[in-house]
């Protein structure tokens, strides 16, 4: 069914499964006629405080007993009229009570579509509407602080300020154009370009904090590689701090792919345990390894476990098929092949290597250090405000269009084109900065940003 704004909606808006309080939300012009309908109180509905009374079925049964809290337009999440029903939170009880407000003249409600009115009523703005989804799913509380942030507007103010010294300088080209027979002094090429590269480094500013921000928000997924027996599953065990992967000294124990997450440094890391890369034993093993293999792509960093105490040919013949930039090496067994630290050094020289003992826990540290230096695009700590981080594929996609039109404004002014022509790349790198906040974004992004969202929100 398409979505029609004026419609009242409804939906259960606590997590599925049992709990103590269950809410259905209704939201819509009709919101508290359809909740009277299926709520029975002797005294008056007053706005803003809970009114306790019988939550009634369509034959007048009663279902439930609880509470009402009426919520006016504009002062509401949706910026329309909201009621919400807090009763028992049984999940049958909940759908009964969700059906009766469906039969009283509300609509179920679409995935989203509480937040997405939010945003059309200009409660939030685009960014600050995905970050509710990013709150809902943050695994870490660095992960949370930085939804949070953006909730808070952190990042939409920072578009805001790379925004508004463009939109004054296309202002001031614009009138220029406009009014050429009026006394407006043209701005002197020199200083467009300067504003220009002004305005290009700040959103190159801002684009490098896209790998911690998507890490943040997405999580860091580490694939453990390497040959039988090298310490993969003692490696995972040592991260997690429990016995999660069965360690023997028999080749082929892991046979699946294991994986467990992890709070690093405040990251979410995923980290995924795989069977020794060789010639399998057997089917199940051959399955194993080919799993393997296949997590390579989709992984965001390496770990490739080395055996200090074993010959290093075969791991640098599986390591030339691996990305450099993404794999790291762990250089296993420290507390029985110390000796070969530098020869280990040289054998995969190209690659960021660690020293570590998945047995003693030496350099396990170091290693988490690197893990989430890679996680961070390089830095050893989060240097924005995480309220500030780009933190999803389609921000920095906008900041990218934007970065290339500010750049093609500066070609044209070292070209010496006409000055319609400048203004037009300033204008679209405008409107790349809108894209983000909500301002300029088109009906079909917004469809597939709002259905990501879970039913009730």
């Amino acid at each position: 069914m398409k979505e029609n704004p004026s419609d009242t909606i409804a939906a259960i808006a606590t997590a599925q499964g049992e709990g103590g309080v269950g809410v259905i939300r209704i939201s819509g012009p009709n919101a508290l006629e359809v909740a009277l309908r299926c709520f029975s109180v002797k005294g008056p509905v007053e706005e803003r405080r809970l009114v306790y009374g019988s939550i009634l079925g369509p034959a007048g049964e009663r279902l439930d007993v609880g509470f009402l809290a009426w919520m006016p337009s504009p002062r509401s999440y949706t910026g329309e009229d909201v009621v919400e029903f807090h009763c028992h939170g049984g999940p049958l009880l909940l759908r009964q009570v969700l059906g009766a407000i469906v039969n009283a003249g509300a609509r179920p409600a679409g995935p989203g579509e509480f937040t997405r009115r939010a945003f059309l009523n200009g409660k939030l703005d685009l960014t600050q509407a995905e970050a509710v989804i990013d709150i809902i799913r943050a695994q870490t509380s660095l992960s949370l602080s930085s939804a949070r942030g953006r909730l808070e507007g952190g990042l939409s103010r920072k578009v805001g300020l790379l925004k508004a010294p463009l939109v004054e300088l296309l202002a001031h080209m614009e009138a220029e154009l406009d009014f050429t027979e009026e006394e407006i002094d043209g701005l002197p090429p020199e200083e467009i370009s300067s504003k220009l590269t002004e305005a290009a480094s700040g959103v190159k500013r801002l684009l490098s904090t896209f790998a911690e921000g998507r890490a943040l928000r997405e999580g860091l997924k580490v694939l453990i590689l390497g040959r039988p027996n090298a310490g993969k599953s003692s490696l995972l065990n040592v991260l997690l701090q429990e016995e999660r992967a069965i360690v023997t000294p028999m080749p082929g124990t892991t046979r699946d792919v294991i994986e467990e997450t992890l709070e690093l440094r405040g990251m979410p890391v995923r980290l995924m345990d795989t069977a020794g890369l060789r010639e399998a034993a057997d089917e199940v093993e051959a399955i194993g390894v080919r799993l393997a293999k296949g997590r390579v792509e989709e992984a965001g960093l390496i770990i490739f476990v080395a055996d200090l105490t074993a010959d290093f040919s075969g791991d640098i013949e599986i390591l030339s098929g691996l990305p450099s930039a993404k794999t790291v090496i762990a250089a296993n067994k420290l507390d029985l092949g110390s000796e070969k630290i530098s020869e280990a050094m040289a054998a995969f020289e190209g690659f960021d290597v660690v020293p570590i003992s998945a047995t003693s826990e030496e350099g396990i540290e170091p290693l988490k250090d690197l893990i989430f230096e890679k996680a961070a695009g390089g830095k050893a700590a989060l240097e924005a405000p995480l309220g500030e981080l780009v933190a999803s594929i389609r921000h920095r996609d906008c900041l990218v269009k934007c970065l290339e039109a500010l750049e093609r404004a500066k070609g044209a002014v070292a070209a010496g084109l006409p000055r319609e022509l400048v203004a037009t790349d300033i204008r679209a790198s405008i409107g790349s900065l809108g894209e983000i906040t909500g301002e300029t974004t088109s009906e079909d992004i917004l469809d597939i940003i709002f259905s990501s969202f879970c039913i009730g929100k």
